[in-house]
Order: structure tokens, then C-alpha cells, then sequence
């Protein structure tokens, strides 16, 4: 579901204004602030703390603790300050409407989440690469989203005739998907491609064969291999993989006319995976319609700053 897409990019948001805070967090904590002697580590009027111990130098010149501090917070500080008041009144208003979050409804959004990965791991793992966040980092990121959107759409109504029309338009997205494992040999001719052929039946490997006789700069060298292809991929050839949907794991079929000649197709694998339970997508529509319906999240969060008295101390 398209969903799941713009929610990824909405949780890497969120999490780059999390790495901030953290950073914020770090250089606010000068010495003087985490329990040692150092009574000069106060805040004073011009935001962060006093601190000439030095960071960095360039050309003689030194860069202190106190002005890489302030040029963070100048530049994060109202984000990073935003983000923990409206954590703060999604807590409030959870509490207030009785909101709750199932371990179900958690479970099913890091399912689609981490859509894509090979696993769990590897998805936390690109996180905390790539945006220095730990796992539970990211699942009270997730948390706190699941529930402002739950906040968001709790008045929404949405109409079973409304799912229904959803699900009829977008049938394929929920239906078995049938992918193909393939690799192919791509020739000049149509004659060197059934060269190819009357050497596949004579008996020659198939991925050895690709490697000395492919033109496929792309695919040559890994014995042609094309990896796993959806059967109604768009950006193959209906004819190749009609045909390869046909065969059974090992045969090969072709010469096809492509762009760059001609090519001999093998099926290595094939994997069909079941479509999902209706029940369980009927829930996803009608969220993902109430969102369409509802205010805009970042509208939903002033709502809830002003509700329960935001204020920013200068």
C-alpha cells in the first residue's frame, strides 16, 4: 500500500529532529552541568552555558564547546523544543480520551516498516547507520506517530462503500504476487542467440554461458543474473515474462527481440506470495482513508500545543 511509503519517509524525518536532540542534549551537558565543579557551566542570558574549553581549531583559531552549543541551538533548538512539547501533549491527550496503541497494531506497522529488509535487524541496523537512532529510539518514534494519527483521525468517519471503492481500484496490491527469479543472455543477433540455445541443449550451464557469450555489461559477469522480478513488473517485457511465468524452475526459453538484440531467458526460482488477509487490509483502508480525511498532522499538533498551554520561555 502506498502508505507504508510516505510513512517510511515521515519516520526518517522524525528521526533526523531525534539525532538533533540528542546532539543538543550532548553539548548542552559542558562541564558543570553533569555534577562537577565547575560553577561557570551556567545558562546565561544569551541561551547555552559558558564553556572556552575548545572543540576544534582551524588556522590557529579555536572553536569552543560554547559556540558550536549556541550555533546548534540557534539553528535546532525551536525544532528540538517543539518535538518534546508535542510528545508531552500527545502523552496529555492519550490519557484524557483514553487512546490506547495494541501490541497488534505496533507489531503490524514495523511489519511494514521494515518492508523491503531482510529482516528486523537489518532495518534498526540502517537506522542507526544512517541516523545514529536506536531501536527503541525508533519504536517511540513509531509510537508517537501511530498515536497522534490516532488523535488525528478519531472523529473521521469513513464509509464501507468508501473502502470498498478503494480496494476495487487498487485490487492488485492486495492479491497473490507471483515473482520471478531470472537470468538471461543477451546476444547481438538472433542467430548467436540460438547459437546459445543449441548449446544450452546440448548441456552447457546456463550462468557459464552468460558470462562468455552476454553482451549485458550489467548482468554478464554474475552469470546473467536479473534477481527476483515482479511477473507484471513494468519495466520488462510483457512477452519475456508471460513466457517465463510459464516455465518450470531450470528451463529457459526465447531468443525475445530486446532493445540490445536478442535474449534467452532462464526461470531459476519462482515465489508467490499470498495476498493479505481482507480483514486486516479493510483496517489499513479505512486508516488510511481517515488520514485523507483528517487535518493535517502538524495542524493536529498545533491544536494540541495550544489545547493544553504550550509556552516557550525566552
Amino acid at each position: 500500500m502506498r502508505k507504508y511509503e510516505v510513512l517510511r519517509a515521515v519516520v526518517i524525518l522524525q528521526a533526523i529532529c531525534m539525532v538533533v536532540l540528542a546532539a543538543v542534549v550532548v553539548v548542552k551537558l559542558l562541564p558543570g552541568q553533569d555534577g562537577s565543579d565547575d560553577s561557570d557551566t551556567k545558562f546565561r542570558e544569551g541561551g547555552l552555558a559558558e564553556g572556552s574549553k575548545a572543540v576544534a581549531s582551524i588556522g590557529g583559531e579555536t572553536v569552543t564547546e560554547k559556540e558550536l552549543g549556541q550555533a546548534l541551538y540557534d539553528k535546532y533548538g525551536e525544532e528540538v523544543l517543539r518535538t518534546i512539547l508535542v510528545h508531552k501533549a500527545i502523552d496529555l491527550e492519550v490519557k484524557k480520551e483514553g487512546i490506547t496503541l495494541t501490541s497488534e497494531e505496533q507489531e503490524a506497522e514495523l511489519s511494514s516498516l521494515t518492508e523491503g529488509y531482510s529482516s528486523e535487524s537489518e532495518y534498526f541496523q540502517m537506522m542507526q547507520d544512517q541516523l545514529g537512532m536506536t531501536k527503541q529510539e525508533v519504536l517511540d518514534d513509531m509510537r508517537y506517530r501511530l498515536l497522534l494519527e490516532k488523535i488525528a483521525t478519531q472523529s473521521v468517519t469513513v464509509s464501507k462503500q468508501e473502502i470498498d471503492d478503494y480496494i476495487d481500484a487498487h485490487a492488485d496490491s492486495y492479491s497473490d504476487k507471483l515473482q520471478l527469479h531470472l537470468r538471461w543472455i543477451v546476444t547481438s543477433t538472433e542467430q548467436a542467440a540460438n547459437s546459445v540455445l543449441d548449446r544450452l541443449a546440448g548441456g552447457e550451464d546456463f550462468a557459464q554461458l552468460a558470462e562468455e557469450q552476454s553482451i549485458d555489461s550489467f548482468t554478464a559477469a554474475s552469470g546473467g543474473d536479473l534477481g527476483l522480478i515482479d511477473a507484471k513488473d513494468p519495466f520488462y517485457q510483457p512477452d519475456i515474462l508471460d513466457a517465463a511465468s510459464r516455465l518450470q524452475t531450470g528451463e529457459y526459453a526465447g531468443p525475445f527481440e530486446v532493445d540490445a538484440g536478442y535474449a534467452v531467458v532462464q526461470l531459476v526460482e519462482r515465489r508467490l506470495t499470498k495476498g493479505q488477509d481482507m480483514a486486516e487490509v479493510r483496517k489499513q483502508v479505512e486508516q488510511q482513508l481517515a488520514l485523507a480525511k483528517a487535518k493535517p498532522l502538524h495542524d493536529v499538533e498545533d491544536d494540541l500545543l495550544r489545547k493544553y498551554g504550550a509556552v516557550n520561555f525566552p
